[in-house]
């Protein structure tokens, strides 16, 4: 029997699970929109991305706050408009053999959710410019419930909404961090590094 069978739920982490990491170009290009030094753009951009992805911040405020740490910069208006809109984009290189699966599995009658750290900006765009999420049960993102991963109340909220029991339901995430937290309030998970490998693990 597939491992698949096991489960009843499936929640699904949203960046590095169904659609693709931001891309090296994607990451220089707002790091020379916000004037920071591109090496050390990466750091920058996670410092206080959870206070962004939990609704603390605004985009202004994040990205200011990231400009002028990495250079003392003050951005335009312009520039925030235009970092806000690359940075949704580069999250948005959808994984189709995720979709699909997806679909598989609600055709196999499972129930499926998508539990996410996003900030309001991206959650509005793919809402807007994809059908996307209609494919799941439940839909939990952070800045609508002001909690991000690995808070109890984020799992607890996508769980209540996909409405399977922690121990018939599998988490897939590609931080670790993420993966613990599920798995302290007795939810099945498994960090996602390779998409083949996961899958295959899964249907075997």
């Amino acid at each position: 029997m597939a491992l698949v069978s096991s489960y009843e739920g499936f929640i699904f982490d949203y960046g590095g699970v169904l659609v693709l990491q931001q891309t090296d170009e994607e990451l220089a290009c707002m790091a020379d929109i916000a004037g920071v030094p591109r090496e050390s753009f990466n750091e920058l951009y996670w410092s206080d991305r959870l206070d962004y992805d939990k609704g603390l911040l605004t985009a202004a405020e994040y990205w200011q706050a990231l400009a002028t740490r990495g250079a003392g910069g003050i951005l335009t208006q312009q520039q925030i408009e235009d970092l806000v809109a690359l940075d949704s984009q580069s999250w948005m290189h959808f994984d189709e053999v995720m979709w699909s699966w997806i679909g598989q599995l609600r055709g196999a009658g499972k129930r499926v959710a998508m539990l996410s750290n996003m900030p309001r900006e991206l959650g509005e765009a793919i809402k807007l410019s994809t059908d996307k999420l209609a494919l799941f049960d439940q839909v939990t993102l952070s800045y609508e419930v002001r909690a991000v991963k690995p808070e109890p109340a984020i799992y607890e909220h996508c769980l209540e909404g996909i409405g399977t029991a922690p121990d018939q339901t599998l988490f897939l995430d590609d931080k670790i961090a993420n993966v613990q937290g599920a798995e302290l309030l007795g939810i099945r998970a498994m960090q996602f590094l390779d998409r083949d490998d996961i899958l295959l693990k899964l249907r075997s």
